[in-house]
């Protein structure tokens, strides 16, 4: 399996490719997380499979083992939660309460949640009837290069998305190395792997922070724990490189809509381009638009 070393040579020369001499409060490696719903493909009939050998986009089937995963372990615990609702007496003021280690109350994570769309996994932002691949989430380094993506197939921002990125990630690095993440919703993805057990294995070396932008859109309590300028390590990193990324595709979105499955080894063959890869985009992009 490739190393981080070998990726960061492929796609940053800038990353760390083993964990550095650093001050313990600090991440090794500092990564960012999003989505982008207008990167959409129509319903058709499918090309012959084709992928890249350096491809940077998860194969649908270990999406669709994690889909299968998580999806397991929530149903158990809402069987598990309505049981003891009705074997309990609910009393109508109960104290507010946290979520293990978090410090935030969950009174103040439901309504962060109910602030963002993304954290809304069943609100539909593209049609799966008319879309086969509704989406891109791509997982970017500190410097905003893409280290891998993920093709969506859902109407909504689902969390097996991030969860199969990130375990693609620490697939890829040294068993002691720490990584800031930067999310739109981190709050909510820290309290669903505490929660449901998600990355269990992973979740001490992962310091959550939200992306700069989205941050003053959390409440004042999550922004004191989950805001990057208050938490150790990251520094003047704002998190949204991602976006970034995903206004230099832009031009590409009328390619990709009726490009055939095979839109990932193209998009592959530009991020893997030795050029400057947004600079790469553009110009392919202007070129085969004209």
């Amino acid at each position: 399996m490739p190393t981080i070393r070998m990726k960061c040579k492929e796609h940053c020369p800038h990353c760390p490719y083993r964990v550095p001499h650093v001050l313990s409060h600090s991440a090794h490696a500092i990564v960012c997380i999003d989505a982008c719903f207008t990167h959409k493909g129509k319903k058709k009939p499918r090309d012959p499979f084709h992928m890249h050998p350096e491809t940077i986009f998860i194969p649908e089937d270990k999406i669709l083992t994690m889909e299968q995963y998580v999806d397991s372990i929530c149903r158990q615990d809402s069987q598990h939660t309505r049981s003891k609702a009705r074997s309990s007496d609910l009393t109508p003021s109960q104290p507010d309460s946290y979520e293990g280690p978090i410090r935030v109350p969950n009174s103040v994570l439901d309504a962060c949640h109910e602030s963002f769309a993304a954290a809304d996994e069943n609100r539909q932002k593209a049609s799966t009837q008319f879309f086969s691949e509704t989406g891109n989430m791509a997982l970017l380094c500190r410097h905003d290069r893409v280290l891998w993506m993920a093709v969506m197939t859902s109407a909504g921002e689902k969390q097996h998305y991030v969860l199969a990125l990130l375990h693609r990630l620490f697939e890829h690095l040294p068993p002691d190395m720490t990584v800031g993440l930067l999310y739109d919703i981190a709050c909510k993805l820290h309290r669903s792997c505490i929660k449901w057990g998600f990355l269990d294995e992973f979740l001490p070396r992962i310091t959550f922070a939200v992306s700069v932008f989205h941050a003053y859109g959390h409440q004042w309590p999550c922004q004191l724990i989950y805001h990057p300028q208050k938490c150790s390590g990251f520094g003047l990193t704002d998190g949204e490189g991602c976006e970034r990324f995903w206004s230099a595709m832009k031009i590409l979105i009328a390619i990709l809509r009726i490009c055939g499955v095979s839109f990932p080894d193209v998009l592959t063959r530009l991020i893997n381009s030795p050029f400057q890869y947004l600079s790469t985009i553009n110009a392919y992009s202007y070129w085969t638009t004209e």
